[in-house]
């Protein structure tokens, strides 16, 4: 199944798709450039029926009162505000009508606040979210009406209370600057065609997250190298397209439960940047194992402030605070893992690392704006997302294509695989079978049978030995993989035990600096074999063989030198007549990645080098 959709794959020319790709991305920035930043803003006006404003002064709590100035800051956090005055009405042209004494409701935007109204003549009225008629778990944003029972041009008092104290810094400049007149059709049609675009543009970010979260299963389905990351961006696509849609103003008249929408606004804020944060984690070098730990433990408190608000009576929104310090200091030490990155990295990662910051550096300047005033609704992280959002998209574009030529490529690497292994089992038996030699076995079998008078004890020795050295012999046989070099060791050491006994003038050295690393089973043993068979033996007597093994910052070396014959190196290039050596050197290079080099001199000896890079260990 697999192997029927990476061809229909591959069969898709690249060059089908970019066109694609491009009219996609030019809906998308025209998309973009309609919405031009229409989320949220103090001063975003929907174009309704008529346009009402309140005009008059303000005090906070029992403090002085203030003239309410067009475009001034009122905040809504440090302590009730009562707002004195009238309501006004403008005529389409802009001309100035009068007070507004009329029988159509007025339009209130309450963003987490209550209003309490006084006028004269007639008993407060109040309009609170947070009132148990509505149900003790109420907490939200939501557009009210109110009717004015006074027909006279007496001034009116609203008390403003907002009971959370904390992130609806600018509820009472969104409430004046959104009062309009609620008719019957016209203004519900008006408040959701004015924020249209941020909703849409939400609607298709979360379509795109489908998209990306459909690849990352199909990549994970064809082991995709990099499906993990594929997976990250769809859900941090997923809950910035939430976000999107959830934000907008109009959202009441979208998605009547008001308690839903505010846990989906809160919930999707807090996940978007859970995933930012575990997206950068997961791409670290040096750092992953903080990144991992990190990522969970944000997780676990992200969890603990979603079960907060079920077992306590504090409200989902009065979390909000808690979590913008956990994720503060979250983001501190994030910063502090990519600046160490940034350090290690070279070329592209540096590049990764350093647009790594934005969405932390975005998260805290819209926190700080919310706490201001200056801006409410994450504006700051909404640009940012955009910008990586359209990154995003050529990187599955890059890494698709890439991937599947990766995979085509691993199966037929892995057919050549079968058929190496198949190569290197027939170079195992060929080696194996060039030591059994049938008078290496007949000689040992000889000097067995004479010890057996002369030196019972010795006897046994050798005959250990040489079960020894036939059980790693035939133990090999089926073993594709790599042996310790300590173990290879101690093949060798059996062999050498038999081979003393029939030429007791020959010394052995060995000097093992490094014995912790992998080597093909059935190596150092022929070699040392060679050095007696063709160099020691073709002396008159005695001779030296000497094994080392050593480690440098790259590789792990052996060397087996012996002060034999020697001979002239030339005779290798014909390897028909060495297929020991070719095995040796066919298995170290498919095994380990591993060389062989042989020096000699007639007359002085025979050196042979054994390297193995450390990659090759990993």
């Amino acid at each position: 199944m697999n192997n029927k959709i990476i061809d229909f794959f591959k069969k898709i020319p690249i060059r089908s798709i970019l066109p694609i790709v491009g009219i996609i991305l030019i809906i998308i920035s025209a998309i973009l450039l309609v919405w031009q930043g229409n989320t949220n803003s103090n001063q975003s006006v929907p174009a309704y029926t008529a346009s009402v404003y309140f005009d008059g002064e303000y005090r906070i709590g029992n403090g002085e009162w203030k003239e309410i100035k067009k475009g001034e800051h009122i905040s809504s956090t440090k302590g009730d505000v009562t707002l004195r005055g009238n309501f006004h009405m403008l005529a389409p042209d802009g001309e100035y009508v009068g007070v507004y004494r009329e029988d159509i409701p007025i339009a209130f935007y309450l963003d987490h606040i209550s209003l309490t109204f006084y006028e004269v003549g007639s008993e407060p009225f109040m309009l609170d979210m947070e009132n148990p008629i509505y149900g003790n778990s109420v907490c939200g944003v939501n557009w009210e009406a109110y009717y004015l029972t006074s027909k006279s041009d007496d001034l009116i008092e609203i008390l403003v209370h907002n009971p959370h104290n904390f992130g609806n810094e600018n509820a009472i400049d969104e409430m004046l600057s959104k009062v309009a007149l609620w008719t019957p059709i016209e203004f519900e049609k008006g408040v959701l065609d004015s924020d249209a675009t941020q909703r849409n543009v939400g609607l298709a970010i979360i379509i795109a997250s489908v998209m990306f979260l459909a690849t990352a299963l199909f990549s994970s389905l064809i082991h995709v190298k990099n499906s993990k990351i594929i997976w990250l961006l769809g859900l941090v696509i997923l809950f910035a397209g939430i976000y999107f849609t959830y934000s907008s103003f109009g959202i009441s008249f979208w998605s009547e439960s008001i308690v839903f929408n505010t846990l989906i606004l809160g919930i999707s804020m807090m996940l978007y940047i859970f995933f930012v944060f575990a997206l950068i984690a997961s791409s670290f070098q040096k750092m992953r194992k903080v990144g991992v730990i990190a990522s969970i433990i944000l997780g676990f408190a992200n969890v603990i402030l979603f079960i907060l608000p079920m077992v306590t009576k504090l409200h989902f929104y009065d979390t909000w605070h808690y979590w913008l310090i956990i994720q503060s200091v979250a983001n501190i030490a994030l910063i502090v893992c990519i600046i160490k990155e940034l350090i290690y990295s070279k070329g592209k990662n540096k590049l990764i690392f350093i647009g790594a910051f934005l969405p932390l550096i975005s998260f805290w300047v819209d926190s700080v704006a919310t706490v201001l005033g200056l801006w409410e609704g994450g504006i700051a992280s909404q640009y940012v997302f955009l910008i990586l959002f359209v990154v995003a998209i050529v990187f599955l574009l890059r890494i698709i294509p890439n991937s599947i030529n990766a995979i085509a490529k691993a199966k037929e690497l892995e057919r050549e695989k079968l058929v190496l292994n198949t190569q290197l089992t027939e170079s195992r038996v060929s080696t194996m079978m060039s030591q059994i030699r049938p008078h290496f076995i007949y000689n040992t079998l000889g000097s067995i049978e004479q010890l057996c008078e002369l030196d019972p004890q010795k006897a046994g020795e050798l005959v250990h030995d040489f079960a020894k050295y036939l059980r790693g012999n035939f133990g090999e046989l089926d073993n594709p993989k790599p042996i310790l070099m300590s173990k290879e060791m101690e093949h060798v050491h059996h062999y050498i035990n038999i081979e003393n006994v029939r030429f007791p003038d020959m010394t052995f050295f060995f000097e093992m600096n490094s014995n912790d690393f992998h080597i093909p089973a059935l190596t150092i043993q022929p070699i040392v074999e060679n050095a007696i068979k063709h160099g020691l033996m073709k002396l008159s007597k005695g001779g030296t063989i000497k094994v080392v093994s050593y480690e440098t910052e790259q590789s792990y070396c052996v060397t087996v030198e012996d002060d034999g014959a020697g001979f002239d190196t030339a005779v290798l290039l014909d390897e028909r007549k060495h297929v020991g050596i070719r095995n040796i050197r066919g298995r170290l290079k498919a095994m380990v990645n591993g060389s062989l080099e042989i020096e000699s001199k007639i007359g002085q000896g025979t050196k042979v080098l054994i390297t193995i890079p450390k990659e090759g260990e990993k």
